[in-house]
Order: C-alpha cells, then sequence, then structure tokens
C-alpha cells in the first residue's frame, strides 16, 4: 500500500510505532491524535503533513 491509500493509523501500526510515540513526536497529546484519526477525511493539510513527518522519523530512528 502506498501512503496515500493507507489510513495513517494503519501505516503506524505497519511501521510499529505506538500513538503515544507518534503524538510525543507531534507535539500533541495522544487524545488529540486520536480525534485527529478518528476523522483522517477531515484532517488539514498540515496536521496530516505532522503526523506523516513524525512517522517517518521514528520510523528512521529505529
Amino acid at each position: 500500500m502506498t501512503l496515500q491509500t493507507q489510513s495513517l493509523s494503519q501505516l503506524i501500526k505497519n511501521k510499529k510505532l505506538n500513538y503515544f510515540q507518534v503524538a510525543h513526536q507531534v507535539g500533541i497529546n495522544r487524545a488529540t491524535l486520536w480525534g485527529w484519526l478518528k476523522f483522517e477525511d477531515d484532517m488539514a493539510a498540515e496536521q496530516k503533513n505532522k503526523v506523516i513527518t513524525a512517522i517517518q522519523e521514528l520510523s528512521n530512528g529505529k
């Protein structure tokens, strides 16, 4: 699956990350991240980019 067709939640799981790690990397609370991901289709582009960047940074650090 490519990043464009894969949900952010699925991407986090596939990279074997947890939501707390991603939220911390973005600089938000885990509950805020859950809220964003629950309505992923309504997320602002800036929010998506922050989450994607955090996932990439955490994945590269492993």
